[in-house]
């Protein structure tokens, strides 16, 4: 998958423009990374990439660039 795709993916997931975060965004820092956040991220695996998040692996996210290394 390309990395635009995977941009847009993340834009949709956390309801941001592109441009409002970059791969070394810290998750810290956006006030979009909570809860149902993470939630969507499970979903959006699921029908993306046929995969299945787990959650200890999303607790351990810092950037926006954990996010992108796991869209395979």
């Amino acid at each position: 998958m390309e990395l635009e795709r995977k941009i847009e993916l993340i834009c949709d997931l956390l309801e941001l423009e592109s441009h409002d975060f970059t791969p070394e965004t810290k998750l810290d820092d956006l006030e979009e990374w909570d809860s149902l956040a993470a939630i969507s991220y499970i979903v959006m695996m699921d029908e993306e990439f046929n995969t299945v998040a787990k959650p200890d692996d999303i607790k351990k996210f810092e950037t926006i660039q954990d996010i992108l290394d796991t869209m395979k």
